[in-house]
């Protein structure tokens, strides 16, 4: 559908990219402190085509860590997708993405007092399709379509000292979407429904992951004052449905958001939501995640900009029982060296316990990068 309208456009390309130099009070992120100095280094190239109404994208990212001592905390990554977009005269926007990413994730498994480091290679597939949908009077219907496709190789332990195991499961997830919108001025009205299903590999006794279906449904309002002052709030339900009747249960999911730029170049955003959590979870279903963050950015000259942060969390594994209760802290200053070069320091602090296992992690990551954009 777009190919015709690239022959007279002009191609644009940017890159971003940053180096910082670390250090962490807890590189093994656990409940064994150990301290280590790593470099991390980040890029990204994106090349467009095309014009307003019909364009594509390919993009390319990357992301490597090297530590100085725990050389088995090293991860990589490298992704590759491919974007296009096409508005037609009906008022129907069309959009697809196809991606592939592969990481290479490095681990420890402590046993007794010995700690043995362990990688394993994952790949991941996804195309999601997206139709936009004027239906007039300032309303819009948006449909979506995904699908995710993960493959984890084996696990290979430092030294070979275990022969390569299976300890991750292929994944998986199917989702569909929609939403209508209604603005009324600086008001924004909608409506939303989603379902996902996913299917995780039986591994292990007991398995390691298990498969699932999650539908949801919301409410949601947005208001945008003339002096940029955002409020947005969503609410709903999500029912999570085991297989094997492992788990089935109806919560109530939401989200609260705003946004106030203040006076003498301050800026004030926080946000609060509660919803199942399945991407980021150490239990083999999932999680419920209670999250409220508040962000705070003073830019005290046109070079210069400071910015400091919170959270607070609770995360409930749901098979395990266990609880995770999670607190953090973040203080960055950038410094605009030239318009697509900034040097940024920045600390980090957070705190972790684990109520069933009993485990505290506490953690402080300071670093010094450098970022550009070309």
């Amino acid at each position: 559908m777009i190919g015709p309208a690239f022959a007279d456009a002009e191609p644009s390309a940017s890159f971003t990219g940053s180096l910082e130099r670390h250090y962490t009070t807890n590189a093994q992120d656990s409940d064994r402190a150990v301290g280590d100095w790593y470099t991390l280094l980040r890029g990204s190239l994106r090349h467009e085509f095309g014009e307003a109404d019909a364009n594509a994208t390919l993009g390319a990212d990357f992301e490597a860590t090297r530590h100085d001592t725990v050389s088995i905390e090293d991860d990589r990554a490298l992704g590759l997708s491919l974007t296009a977009f096409r508005r037609l005269e009906t008022g129907l926007e069309l959009k697809g993405t196809l991606s592939y990413r592969v990481t290479s994730d490095g681990d420890d498994l402590p046993i007794g007092p010995v700690t043995l480091g362990m990688r394993t290679l994952k790949q991941v597939v996804t195309g999601h399709g997206q139709i936009g949908i004027d239906l007039g009077n300032a309303t819009a219907l948006i449909l979506e379509a995904g699908d995710s496709l993960e493959r984890a190789g084996p696990t290979r332990f430092e030294h070979d000292l275990l022969p390569e195991s299976r300890l991750d499961p292929n994944t998986n997830r199917f989702q569909l979407a929609a939403r209508i919108t209604r603005t009324f001025g600086h008001l924004a009205l909608g409506a939303s429904a989603s379902a996902l299903l996913t299917t995780v590999e039986r591994l292990g006794s007991p398995p390691v992951g298990v498969s699932f279906e999650q539908y949801g449904a919301r409410l949601e309002a947005a208001y945008t004052a003339a002096d940029g002052t955002t409020l947005g709030a969503a609410l709903g339900a999500e029912l999570l449905d085991a297989a094997d009747g492992l788990y089935r249960r109806v919560r109530p999911a939401w989200q609260l958001t705003f946004a106030k730029p203040l006076p003498h170049g301050f800026d004030l955003r926080g946000t609060y939501f509660g919803r199942y959590e399945s991407t980021d979870s150490d239990d083999p279903l999932a999680s419920w995640l209670q999250r409220a963050e508040l962000e705070g950015s003073l830019q005290i000259r046109p070079d210069w900009t400071l910015a400091a942060g919170l959270f607070c969390e609770v995360k409930e594994n749901l098979l395990f029982e266990n609880k995770e209760r999670s607190r953090g802290f973040y203080a960055e200053a950038t410094y605009r060296v030239t318009p697509s070069t900034s040097l940024v320091l920045r600390l980090d602090a957070s705190r972790t316990e684990k109520t069933v296992i009993d485990v505290r992690e506490s953690t402080v990551d300071t670093f010094v990068g450098l970022r550009a954009k070309l």
